[in-house]
């Protein structure tokens, strides 16, 4: 852990040199080329301020400035780095001007001068590094200017400093704490860049976390949405969801629909419990098709039973007409699934279907496992009239009868016992009329 640290704060170190250096390297470039053009431009002065030396000091210019020339090259081929193509000029360029102080006179002072105070408003201008790097050129220049001034017998220390010399230390002075102020500033704002971008980098990295994140539990929501609409009616599970219950609705105009097979249980016998839920479900997804194309609400199946109602969780009229219509739909189909079977000589099983209309009451019981129930005397007389219907048959009570009636043909069976119920009048429908 530790290691990982200092590696982060290597890593840190390294950016903001980096950036550092870019920014430095445009300025030190421009001081390279200040002393290759005006470095030699400036020496013309000295013609007039120290005619007798103009030629050799104007030969050191020119020197220098060829070096310069050279160094820029090979900067610009990337063999020495910016404060190295800076370092040098500035530093040959202070001994230049202390050399000239060997040649020079007392009148020449204050001219001689005006030198030293381009190269420190240079520097204050084009250099931008450590005080380390600032007190490298001071120090050797400090020692050549005491040596060749003692060398030149015309000046003194007094003139020296009256004539310039003390303005030039404070300038000097000033200058090396504006570079260093300088340096430091330039790295506070570099820092405070990078600082600025990581964040924003760390901040776009978890916006898209947490709308990746957002994503996913969107996905998941639907995913559970889409799973407690298949569960309970979209009514329902509205409710459900926005209250945190159900609560249970009296409906008085219901249509109850039963299914059972007959035969299931001796076909089952030779058959494994994966073919029975292949078998079953091949037949109850048809079933789900057509009741929803009729516009009834699926209930439950129980083993190989089937149940579902129309006229809930929205009351409307036709659910006796709607009901019926489905059951002569579903046992079109299982007379064509008898067919299949017969022709491929396989065992079958056909289906007794009843219908009942009446009130019943409606909702969610629990507070798991969520299912969509209904209760009341017209559920347990759509059983009976299933369960005393016939095969292939759809198998009504006189109360949807009465209500369908004009809509279809239908066969009177007469008054059936259904346990519990006493007898019930009950009628084949035969089809729908045209």
């Amino acid at each position: 852990m530790v290691k990982d640290t200092k590696q982060i704060q290597r890593n840190a170190s390294l950016s903001w040199q980096k950036d550092l250096d870019k920014s430095s390297a445009k300025y030190h470039t421009y001081g390279a080329w200040i002393a290759v053009i005006f470095d030699p431009i400036f020496g013309l002065t000295d013609y007039f301020n120290i005619p007798h030396a103009f030629v050799e000091i104007m030969s050191i210019r020119i020197s220098i400035a060829v070096i310069s020339l050279f160094l820029l090259y090979l900067h610009h081929k990337k063999k020495i780095s910016s404060k190295i193509l800076i370092f040098i000029p500035f530093l040959l360029i202070s001994f230049q001007n202390a050399y000239t102080y060997s040649v020079i006179k007392v009148e020449d002072f204050t001219g001689h001068s005006l030198n030293y105070l381009a190269l420190f408003i240079g520097a204050g201008m084009f250099i931008m590094w450590n005080k380390y790097y600032s007190l490298s050129i001071i120090i050797p220049s400090a020692i050549a200017n005491v040596i060749f001034f003692n060398m030149n017998h015309h000046l003194n220390i007094q003139e020296a400093l009256v004539n310039g010399g003390l303005l030039l230390i404070v300038v000097g002075v000033f200058m090396f704490l504006l570079i260093e102020t300088r340096y430091r500033l330039t790295i506070s704002m570099i820092k405070s860049k990078i600082a600025l971008i990581e964040a924003n980098e760390e901040l776009i990295t978890q916006k898209s976390i947490i709308e990746s994140k957002n994503t996913m539990i969107s996905f998941e929501k639907a995913q559970s949405d889409k799973l407690l609409r298949n569960i309970l009616p979209d009514e329902i599970a509205d409710e459900l969801k926005n209250t945190g219950k159900a609560k249970a609705q009296h409906y008085q105009k219901v249509s109850v629909l039963f299914t059972d097979f007959k035969g299931f249980t001796n076909r089952s016998a030779t058959m494994t419990p994966e073919e029975i839920i292949e078998e079953l479900n091949k037949c109850f997804s048809v079933f789900d098709m057509i009741i929803e194309k009729y516009n009834l609400e699926k209930i439950k199946t129980i083993g190989d039973a089937y149940m579902c109602a129309g006229g809930l969780p929205i009351e409307n009229e036709t659910n006796p007409i709607d009901a019926v219509k489905a059951g002569l739909e579903i046992q079109q189909y299982m007379e064509n699934y008898k067919n299949e079977c017969i022709q491929k000589n396989m065992p079958f099983y056909e289906c007794r279907l009843g219908i009942n209309t009446g009130e019943v009451v409606a909702g969610v019981v629990g507070t798991k496992k969520f299912a969509y129930d209904i209760w009341g005397d017209t559920v347990n007389t759509a059983s009976r009239a299933e369960s005393n219907g016939i095969t292939g048959k759809v198998n009504i009570t006189d109360a949807t009868y009465l209500l369908i009636k004009d809509y279809f043909e239908c066969e009177y069976r007469g008054d059936i016992e259904a346990k519990g119920k006493g007898k019930i009048k009950m009628y084949f429908v035969i089809k729908e009329k045209i």
